[in-house]
Order: C-alpha cells, then sequence, then structure tokens
C-alpha cells in the first residue's frame, strides 16, 4: 500500500477530515488531497507531526518501498536507513540513463541540423 493510501485510511479511521488534518499541519486541504492520492509526500517534519497527531509510526509506511529505519536500541545501537529494493533502485536507475540517451541523441540532431542550415547559408 502506498503512503497516501495508508495516509488517508489513519485518517479516516480516526474520523478526521482532510480539512481537520490540513489545519493541524498548517497546511491546505488541497495538499492533504495531493499526498493522499500520491501527488506529493510530506516533509520529514510534516511525516513527524502526521505520526504525533494520528498516533502512528510513519516510519513504517516506507517498508513497503524497501525502506526500513533502524531504531536506537537500549542498547546504544545507532539508526540506520536500510533499503532492500535494489530492483527498484537499479530499474530507476537504467530509467534514468535511457531518458538522458534520449536527450543527447535529440540535441545531437539539433545540432547536425543547424550545422547543415548553417553549410547552406554559406
Amino acid at each position: 500500500m502506498k503512503i497516501g493510501q495508508k495516509l488517508k485510511q489513519v485518517r479516516e479511521s480516526m474520523r478526521m477530515s482532510q480539512d481537520d488534518l490540513a489545519s493541524s499541519l498548517n497546511t491546505t486541504q488541497k495538499t492533504i488531497s495531493n499526498w493522499e492520492s500520491d501527488k506529493g509526500l510530506p516533509t520529514v517534519i510534516q511525516l513527524a507531526c502526521i505520526e504525533k497527531i494520528l498516533h502512528v509510526d510513519v516510519l513504517s509506511w516506507f517498508e513497503d518501498n524497501g525502506i526500513i529505519f533502524k531504531h536506537k536500541t537500549d542498547k546504544g545501537e545507532n539508526s540506520e536507513i536500510v533499503t532492500h529494493n535494489f530492483s527498484k533502485v537499479i530499474e530507476q536507475y537504467e530509467k534514468r540513463i535511457f531518458e538522458k540517451d534520449i536527450c543527447i541523441d535529440e540535441q545531437k540532431e539539433i545540432i547536425k541540423s543547424l550545422i547543415e542550415k548553417f553549410n547552406l547559408q554559406n
């Protein structure tokens, strides 16, 4: 389940409207709507406030995306962020490389046409 869906589910279970949550977070209803439809994400500070307002562990919401936050224990272990979803990271990296290659090819075509145009004018 995506973060926005989890936010909506918890908010509704608390019988809180988007306007109520927005007011508590000093933001707009539209912002809450965008978060819940996964068109945007709250900031870390807003997530901390959501956690207090809705009484939830928002860090657990990231586990579906392969991100696990380890909390400091009584033994003094350090907190850390662990990602287990390397295939998604690789997939995104390869997508970015593909998009970059397309942009480079487009720029090469533009340069080629400008050179041809300049040569024809001389």
